[in-house]
C-alpha cells in the first residue's frame, strides 16, 4: 500500500478524485504501465484496509450506518406511498468494493451490445469488454468454457462451490420446477437460469480494489473531500480545461499537469461536477454556481435495481436449515454467504409489451434478463426485516428488477461538498418495473410451493398488518407488498451518462483534461450487480487513457 501523499506536494500528472472501485483500478493500471507518472488518489473516507469487518465479507451487514459508508436517505418516493429509503455506499479506500456483499455477476451480453449501439462505439460491446472483464479476474474454474470467458491472472479472485447447506438441492429442485434450467456459469454472457453463486472472496478475505490492485507509487490522500474541479478558459475562451482540484476546508489547490479523473460514484460524481459548474445552467443558478459547461444531463438518468424480499417460515428450525439456528453449525458454512444460487430470468414479451403501452414507451425485442432471484438461508441481510429475528426460523428470497426503466435524479442540496445531495430515484415509477417485480415474486412463490421446498417450509411470512401472499394473489396484493417493502440494492448508475455527459473515451463534453470513470457513465441498465461491470469499465478506461499517453495525445 502506498504511503499518504506529502502535504507539500501540489503538482501531479493525474489527479483521481475518488478512491473507490474504479478509482483504485485506474490509478493502479496507470502507474503500472507508466511508472514515471505522478498520480494523486483523493478519497473522502479513510484507509480501512486493516479493519477486520472490512476484511471479512461476512461482516457486510455490520458496516451499514457506520462511518465507512455514506449515509444517504432518498427523497420521498411517490410511487412507494411517500416512503423514504436509506441509501448506502462505501466511504473508504476501495469504495463500495470494501463494504458490499461481494456478488460477482456480469449481466447479459445484450446489455453491453445495446450500450455500444447507443453510443455508436464497439469499445463498449460485450466482445470488446470481455478482455477487460478477464484482466480484472482470477477465476475459480478451469473448464474449457471458463478459458474462453474468464481470466486467471487478474487481481480479483472469485469463488463458487457447494458448502453443504441442507437446502441447496431442495432449492435447486424448487426453481427447476418453476421453469428455470440449470446454468453452470452465469458469467458466460447469458445469466438466465439457476446458477451457482459467485462471489469475490479468497480464503475468507474480501477482494476489494485497493487490496488486490497494486497501489505502490500512488500518492493517496485519505479523509480528503474535494470542493470543486478547477476549470480555466482555453482555446480563446471557447471551451474549458480542468487544471486541478480544490480541497474542502483548507482550500488547498492541487494542480493536474495532464488530467483530472472523477471517480466518486453515481451519487457524488454528479454532485462534484455540479459544484464545479458543470451541469444544467438553470439548476446551478439556484445555488449561485456559475455554469462553466452547460450539460443538462448531469445528475439525470439515475437508475438502480429496486427489490422486494419475501420470507418463509421453516417447518423444523431445530434441523439447522437457516442462519441463527444453533444447529446451523457446520464449519464449512462459514466459507460462504448463506446461499447457493442466483436465479435469473426473462419476463414473457407479451407482459412487457403491455407495460410499454402503459408507460408509452417502445418495447425492444431480443435477448435480455429482467429479474434476479436470490434465495437466502437467513432473514436480515442487505434488506432488513426488523419484525423477524435472526433465529433460524425463516429463510428469504430477494426479487430484484434488473431491467428497471424508472429513472431518477441527483441534484444539489447546497454548495457545501460535505452535504449529501438530493437523491430521488423514483423507484418503481413505471409499469415495466412493477410487471417485472410481480413476475419475479410469482416465480419465487412457485418455487417455494414445490414439493421439494414444501417439505421444509410452510407459509410466507408478511410484514405486520399484511396477509401472506400465494401463487393466487392478485396484482393489487403484490403491488401492496411492493409499495411496503421495495428497497434499493445500491446499484446506482447513469448520472453522468456516456453520450450525454461524457464521450466514448469517458471525456467530459466541453471540458479538456477531465474524464469520469465510474458507474455514473453507464448509459442504460446493466442487468448485474455492478461490481464486476465497474471493474471492467475501469480496466477499459485505463487502457484508453494509457493509449492516449503512448500516442502523445
Amino acid at each position: 500500500m502506498a504511503a499518504t501523499a506529502a502535504m507539500d506536494k501540489t503538482h501531479y500528472d493525474f489527479i483521481i478524485v475518488g478512491g473507490g472501485t474504479a478509482g483504485c483500478v485506474v490509478a493502479s493500471r496507470l502507474v503500472q504501465q507508466h511508472p514515471a507518472l505522478s498520480i494523486a488518489l483523493i478519497e473522502a473516507g479513510p484507509n480501512a484496509s486493516d479493519n477486520p469487518q472490512v476484511q471479512d465479507p461476512r461482516a457486510a451487514p455490520l458496516l451499514h450506518d457506520t462511518d465507512l459508508q455514506w449515509k444517504y436517505t432518498t427523497a420521498s418516493q411517490t410511487s412507494l406511498g411517500g416512503r423514504q429509503t436509506p441509501y448506502w455506499g462505501g466511504k473508504l479506500l476501495s469504495g463500495s468494493s470494501g463494504v458490499n456483499y461481494t456478488a460477482w455477476t456480469r449481466g447479459h451480453t445484450a446489455d453491453y451490445d445495446r450500450w455500444a449501439g447507443l453510443v455508436k462505439s464497439s469499445s463498449w460491446s460485450y466482445n470488446e469488454l470481455l478482455p477487460a472483464f478477464k484482466r480484472s479476474e482470477h477465476h475459480y474454474g478451469d473448464d474449457a468454457q471458463a478459458n474462453e470467458q474468464h481470466g486467471f491472472d487478474g487481481p480479483i479472485r472469485t469463488q463458487s462451490g457447494d458448502f453443504g447447506f441442507p437446502l441447496r438441492e431442495p432449492m435447486r429442485k424448487g426453481f427447476e420446477t418453476a421453469g428455470f434450467a440449470f446454468n453452470s456459469d452465469m458469467n458466460s454472457g447469458d445469466p438466465n437460469g439457476i446458477a451457482p453463486l459467485v462471489v469475490n472472496w479468497h480464503q475468507l478475505q474480501r477482494q476489494s480494489s485497493s487490496i488486490c490492485y497494486p497501489m505502490e507509487g500512488i500518492h493517496i490522500l485519505p479523509n480528503s473531500v474535494v470542493s470543486k474541479v478547477i476549470l480555466e478558459d482555453c482555446d480563446g475562451n471557447t471551451s474549458k480545461k480542468a487544471t486541478g482540484v480544490e480541497l474542502a476546508g483548507s482550500g488547498k489547490v492541487l494542480h493536474a499537469l495532464r488530467e483530472v479523473i472523477v471517480s466518486c460514484g453515481s451519487i457524488r460524481t454528479p454532485q462534484l461536477l455540479q459544484l464545479s459548474g458543470i451541469g444544467s445552467e438553470s439548476e446551478l443558478q439556484k445555488y449561485g454556481v456559475p455554469c462553466l459547461a452547460d450539460l443538462p444531463a448531469v445528475g439525470k438518468n439515475l437508475m438502480d435495481h429496486p427489490a422486494v424480499t419475501m420470507f418463509w417460515k421453516v417447518r423444523h428450525p431445530d434441523k439447522g436449515l437457516a442462519f441463527g439456528s444453533p444447529a446451523f453449525n457446520n464449519p464449512n458454512y462459514a466459507n460462504s454467504l448463506p446461499m447457493d444460487w442466483f436465479v435469473t430470468g426473462k419476463v414473457p414479451d407479451e407482459q412487457l409489451e403491455m407495460a410499454c403501452k402503459t408507460d408509452e414507451t417502445t418495447f425492444e425485442t431480443g435477448p435480455r434478463s429482467d429479474y434476479e432471484l436470490t434465495p437466502m438461508y437467513l432473514t436480515n441481510g442487505a434488506v432488513p426485516a426488523p419484525w423477524l429475528p435472526m433465529d433460524g426460523e425463516h429463510i428469504s428470497c430477494g426479487i430484484m428488477c434488473l431491467s428497471a426503466t424508472s429513472r431518477g435524479t441527483v441534484s444539489l442540496n447546497s454548495t457545501d461538498p460535505h452535504d449529501n445531495p438530493v437523491i430521488d430515484p423514483q423507484y418503481v415509477s413505471t409499469e415495466h418495473d412493477r410487471v417485472v417485480l410481480r413476475a419475479g415474486m410469482r416465480y419465487v412463490m412457485q418455487a417455494m410451493s414445490s414439493p421439494a421446498m414444501q417439505e421444509h417450509i410452510s407459509t410466507e411470512t408478511p410484514p405486520p398488518g399484511l396477509q401472506p401472499l400465494t401463487v393466487d394473489s392478485s396484482d393489487a396484493e403484490l403491488d401492496e407488498r411492493i409499495d411496503t417493502l421495495a428497497f434499493p440494492w445500491y446499484h446506482a448508475a447513469g448520472t453522468a451518462s456516456m453520450g450525454s455527459v461524457v464521450d466514448t473515451e469517458c471525456r467530459v463534453y466541453g471540458v479538456q483534461g477531465l474524464r469520469v470513470v465510474d458507474a455514473s457513465i453507464i448509459p442504460l441498465t446493466v442487468t448485474a450487480h455492478l461490481q464486476a461491470p465497474v471493474y471492467a469499465l475501469a480496466e477499459q478506461a485505463s487502457s484508453m487513457i494509457s493509449s492516449s499517453l503512448k500516442a502523445g495525445i
